[in-house]
């Protein structure tokens, strides 16, 4: 067995809140979500309660810190396979969403991770929220008070 499986229920957890991060659960999340599972299971068939897990998955009562802290006094390739694993999930999709990146770069702070531990797991979003802000800056006021008023 791999060596996290021990600590399926958590990792199903950090899992499904990646899966979750971006405000709703996609197919291929979940489906990725199953996938990673049974790799750390050796490919095993997902135990019954893994399954009830990943089906009543309650994204607003789950904690990260609590369930990072199961993982804090890991070694930091230990770290890095669990994020490896949190970015597959958030890569799911297609889609790039900031809210995925936050959370993979709060799981990795929550591990007490260095920024150059994962910094090439992190999307290239800071240049691009950058770059939202100075059109924001740029855009006329009547833009801006129009973006307001749908908000």
């Amino acid at each position: 067995m791999s060596e996290m499986a021990d600590r399926i229920d958590v990792i199903t957890d950090l899992l499904m809140g990646a899966a979750y991060a971006d405000g709703s659960l996609e197919g291929r999340e979940e489906a990725t979500v199953r996938r990673l599972l049974g790799e750390l299971l050796d490919g095993a068939a997902l135990p019954a309660e893994t399954d009830a897990r990943i089906a009543g998955f309650d994204r607003k009562a789950f904690d990260l810190d609590a369930a990072a802290a199961h993982f804090r006094a890991d070694s930091p390739e230990r770290k890095r396979k669990l994020l490896e694993l949190v970015v597959a999930v958030r890569d799911a999709d297609d889609v790039f969403d900031t809210d995925e990146d936050d959370y993979m770069t709060s799981l990795a702070r929550a591990l007490d991770m260095q920024p150059e531990e994962y910094a090439d797991l992190a999307l290239e979003i800071q240049e691009l929220r950058t770059s939202l802000s100075d059109v924001r800056r740029s855009m006329p006021p009547v833009l801006l008070t129009a973006r307001k008023n749908r908000e």
